[in-house]
């Protein structure tokens, strides 16, 4: 069985047993059995479930509960924000996968965004060296790089953005927390070697200052934008960052460092967003405009 195949199969489990909805292991079998997975003959072995619930923990950090009560298993929805996340991220993948199978006739009519190429193809080295906090020997190249390099990074947490994974991880040679985005890895190991993962490290505020993966040792500021209200619309159903704030109709607020991966989610909104502050950005953005008319006026 292919990890696919197991990746799938434990996101059905997962999909079953969300929205507050609770199975008893004979109603779970019932579900498993006219399912993609089964036979229409057998349920679940015993020691398969537990392996399943072990594993959707293990790479999820999901729970799932066993309530004597009732005889009923479940997965507790007291989530925090990052745990209804990763429970949307995985549904989202689920669905989106379970489509494509199920409509293999409509191929030629489902159109999907292009992922880097070799983007999660490490995924399964790094999370087993995160797991047991080991070094990876790593083969990289970045674009701006003519010759790969080989040097061990220490792997701290894994971020997904723009269709790129990239692992956030420390080096010999870097003071600070680097990036390194998997598509551009030749080859990885895990080593033997292990390292202390510091007591107060955590992902979640590491990131919690920026929009995407840029980051820079630029301070804080508070960004205020004017959208059209189709533009406000958009940004009230996925906001742009977790600060985002409307302070008025069609006003938001965001308190970042305005790194150059926000700068260019403003450019992508054209003229649907105007800054109101601060008064450097705006000034930037204003004389960008006026050489790109330039450009087009010339030409």
């Amino acid at each position: 069985m292919t990890p696919t195949d197991l990746f799938n199969k434990y996101l059905w489990l997962v999909e079953l047993l969300s929205h507050g909805r609770q199975f008893s292991k004979a109603e779970i079998d019932a579900y498993w059995k006219v399912s993609e997975f089964g036979d229409g003959k057998h349920g679940i072995p015993r020691r398969t479930f537990i392996r399943m619930k072990e594993a959707i923990f293990d790479l999820f950090d999901l729970q799932i509960e066993y309530s004597r009560g009732n005889d009923k298993y479940y997965i507790e929805e007291g989530f925090t924000e990052r745990h209804k996340r990763t429970r949307q991220f995985l549904l989202e993948a689920f669905a989106v996968s379970h489509l494509l199978r199920e409509n293999k006739d409509l191929d030629e009519r489902i159109i999907l965004e292009n992922v880097a190429a070799g983007s999660n193809q490490f995924l399964p080295e790094i999370t087993a060296a995160m797991r047991e906090n080991h070094r990876l020997a790593i083969t990289y190249q970045s674009y701006d790089m003519l010759t790969a390099r080989e040097f061990e990074i220490e792997p701290f947490a894994l971020r997904y953005f723009g269709h790129r994974w990239y692992v956030l991880a420390r080096t010999d040679f870097h003071n600070s927390l680097y990036l390194y985005a998997l598509d551009r890895m030749k080859a990885v190991e895990v080593t033997n070697k292990t390292f202390k993962l510091p007591a107060d490290f955590s992902a979640q505020e590491h990131f919690s200052r920026y929009f995407g993966v840029m980051t820079t040792e630029g301070k804080m500021e508070t960004i205020c934008l004017k959208t059209t209200e189709l533009r406000a619309k958009y940004l009230r159903s996925l906001p742009l960052h977790h600060s985002q704030k409307e302070t008025t109709p069609n006003c938001f607020e965001f308190r970042l460092v305005p790194t150059p991966d926000f700068l260019n989610a403003l450019r992508a909104m054209g003229t649907g967003v105007e800054v109101l502050r601060p008064a450097w950005l705006r000034k930037q953005l204003l004389e960008e405009a006026k050489e790109l008319v330039t450009k087009y006026e010339n030409n």
